[in-house]
């Protein structure tokens, strides 16, 4: 009653103060007791459009997102009545139903107000809806609220980057257009991670970067070099920053890393801003550091300030332009030296990133232009690994949905990250090769009947696009043993999944471009000796998938060869990469201590 109460409250008083941002957060948080999720979000929202610096209403939206999504997990909305969650948990099917239910109530009521408040609102739906994934819902409200307020900022990329998680690629060519017309005028068209699945431009993406990171983060301008007063500590201090330390891609292939760091040259700080449950990754993660503290009540300035007292030399940013990311940590330079580290898969755009780490593949020489940042290559590949991945064994074909024959093609990647183009060369190879099966991931019942639908309008019967709901890591990646080759997508590699499947022992096919997700599978693959799985065109890619589907001695001596380097290939050289990383780290400083500007180098092997 009370909170009924206090939503009644803030109602009158929003009446007289409707600019009053403390009062919109004070609503969401009382309509969230009453289980009004996606009026809560709506709530927080206004709160943070008003005050966009208010870390209270960030976190609560944020953390009633994150609960949101758990009540839906990878089973679709349309399943859940009848088969349940993954966990086929009757409590958290309900809450998944109720969230539906309000989230259709709300889809379904009135917008009032000016064009541009009404365009709001659908926002608030559209991030609703993705937050359950309910993608097609999700990119169609952004479409609405684009249609409304087009001169609100970064909704054609919101439209289009939903439009790619739910595959439906009836319009992304207008999408495209638009954020391109967008980008060259100058204008805040797209997040510069919804925008790298859609072209193979480095220039491309680093004007992304660069306009979102100027909208952003108004006058922010890099830190002015100047040499180290007072005695230098003993060891480097490092901290790593991210939203992420839990089971995630990123954290996964650096967990060994935190581990071997030096300690007699380093000191090796964690700062967690991410709310989760705690998993077995992330339990191994908080041993990892000399010092790992959970940082999501502070506030930016206290984290940067908190950076700053400890002496802090480098900060190492593992989120960058990805959701949940604090990248506005670093925005005043609290540190000497600033990292740009996996995490965003790209430049930040971002005067005060000072490096990228790369690798020769990686970042070309030449490509520095592209990079807003200074580019330092690692003589190997850019990705680390951790030996410690497990390997069970995998479960018979027949509990994983595949034929007990047949060639088994595999894409373990994100559905966004699957452009037509290429699903048009998949359908053509299951086409040529008879009794052959297609082995997706599932992200919603919804992209999961449209892609077999496109399957269908290209003359292959649907059944034979296999999908996998998400399961735990173990089980994961114990499923690649059933697998004959992956299938990477282009612009936007697997990454971290395509060294998941090579550790699992998967020969992995990739194509390369020009921009860092468009050859991170080809630094991933020569590290790993397997250079003749790197084509250069949709044409060469689709043959040499062909020609290994079709001669299956070829594909078993590149598994043997595979199995047999797995303990001496760069690839899986966690040691020397620490070694060589550690190396990058302190050339980096010894500049900043010198009182020289960030400059671009490479790291001898």
């Amino acid at each position: 009653g009370r909170a009924a109460e206090a939503v009644a409250a803030y109602d009158q008083g929003l009446r007289l103060q409707p600019a009053d941002a403390v009062a919109h957060f004070r609503r969401g948080i009382a309509l969230q007791s009453l289980g009004e999720i996606a009026q809560a979000v709506q709530a927080f929202d206004q709160a943070l459009q008003l005050q966009p610096g208010m870390t209270e209403a960030r976190q609560a939206r944020e953390a009633l997102l994150a609960g949101a999504a758990q009540a839906v997990p990878a089973t679709a909305p349309s399943s859940l009545a009848s088969r349940g969650t993954v966990n086929d948990s009757q409590e958290q099917s309900r809450r998944a139903r109720e969230t539906l239910q309000q989230l259709e109530q709300i889809d379904g009521a009135p917008v009032a107000g000016t064009a541009e408040e009404q365009a709001r609102a659908h926002m608030a739906r559209a991030e609703s809806w993705a937050s359950v994934r309910m993608y097609q819902r999700a990119s169609d409200a952004f479409a609405e609220a684009q249609r409304l307020a087009p001169q609100l900022p970064l909704l054609p990329g919101y439209v289009l980057y939903n439009r790619l998680r739910a595959a439906d690629w009836h319009d992304l060519a207008h999408w495209r257009g638009v954020i391109g017309q967008g980008l060259a005028r100058g204008q805040p068209a797209v997040p510069p991670l919804a925008w790298l699945p859609c072209h193979d431009d480095p220039e491309s993406a680093l004007r992304a970067a660069r306009i979102y990171g100027e909208r952003r983060y108004p006058g922010a301008r890099a830190a002015v070099a100047r040499p180290a007063s007072g005695p230098v500590a003993p060891r480097i201090r490092l901290a790593y920053l991210s939203a992420d330390f839990k089971e995630h891609p990123v954290t996964r292939v650096l967990a060994e890393v935190f581990e071997l760091h030096d300690r007699q040259r380093f000191e090796v700080h964690g700062y967690s801003y991410g709310g989760h449950a705690p998993d077995d990754l992330s339990r191994r993660l908080s041993g990892a550091f000399d010092r790992f503290v959970d940082v999501r009540g502070w506030s930016d300035a206290q984290i940067a300030d908190d950076l700053a007292a400890r002496g802090i030399d480098v900060a190492i940013d593992l989120n960058g332009h990805t959701e949940h990311s604090r990248t506005s940590v670093l925005e005043q330079h609290p540190v000497p030296v600033t990292v740009n580290y996996i995490g965003f898969p790209s430049t930040s755009g971002l005067p005060f990133m000072d490096y990228v780490i790369g690798d020769p593949i990686l970042i070309p020489a030449g490509d520095e232009r592209f990079y807003s940042e200074a580019v330092v290559r690692l003589p190997h590949c850019y990705l680390p690994a951790d030996r410690r991945r497990p390997l069970l064994p995998a479960p018979p074909r027949s509990a994983l949905g595949l034929p007990d024959e047949g060639f088994v093609f595999c894409a373990f990647s994100n559905t966004y990250k699957i452009a037509p183009e290429v699903f048009d060369a998949w359908m053509r190879l299951l086409l040529a090769v008879p009794g052959s099966v297609l082995w997706l991931v599932q992200d919603s019942d919804d992209a999961a009947a449209r892609l077999r639908a496109h399957a269908g309008q290209r003359g292959v019967d649907g059944t034979r696009l296999v999908m996998a709901e998400r399961a735990s890591y173990e089980q994961y990646l114990a499923r690649y043993a059933r697998a004959d080759l992956f299938l990477d997508t282009f612009p936007y590699n697997a990454l971290a999944t395509a060294s998941d499947a090579l550790w699992a022992g998967l020969p992995v096919l990739t194509r390369t471009g020009h921009t860092y997700v468009s050859r991170g599978a080809t630094s991933i693959l020569k590290a790993a000796g397997l250079p003749e799985l790197v084509t250069t065109s949709l044409q060469d890619y689709e043959a040499t998938a062909l020609r290994l589907a079709r001669q299956p001695e070829e594909l078993l001596a590149l598994r043997a060869r595979l199995a047999a380097q797995r303990g001496s290939c760069a690839l899986f050289d966690t040691p020397g990469y620490v070694r060589q990383l550690e190396a990058a780290l302190e050339g980096m400083v010894r500049r900043a201590r010198a009182g020289q500007p960030p400059a671009s180098f490479d790291v001898g092997a």
